[in-house]
């Protein structure tokens, strides 16, 4: 897939440090669907988590569902990441700087 085709862009600060951004109609779409597979696991919890309000298993129930939040968030991260086109920011301001260096000069 072509940089110009991908449907999200991922602006790189440093390893961990990223903003992932959808880019186009493709872009959001995907980024709905991803939300719109996050309802179900929310009505459920929230119906489940009624019944159980005012007993001990409410917290097991609440422990597994921010779990569930946990992993459904980082295999939406690396799916994106993986259909994004990277621009690394930290190579574009070292490249600004070495730039304004040399125009001073």
């Amino acid at each position: 897939m072509r940089d110009s085709d991908k449907p999200f862009v991922m602006y790189r600060r440093g390893p961990w440090n990223f903003t992932i951004t959808p880019r186009g109609r493709s872009g959001w779409l995907q980024f709905a669907a991803w939300m719109v597979l996050l309802v179900p696991a929310l009505i459920i919890f929230e119906r489940y988590a009624a019944m159980l309000e005012g007993t001990p298993m409410f917290y097991v129930a609440l422990g597994l569902f921010v779990l569930a939040m946990l992993i459904w968030s980082l295999a939406m991260i690396a799916w994106m990441k993986a259909r994004a086109e990277v621009i690394d920011v930290t190579d574009m301001l070292r490249q600004k700087r070495e730039n304004d260096r040399k125009s001073r000069r």
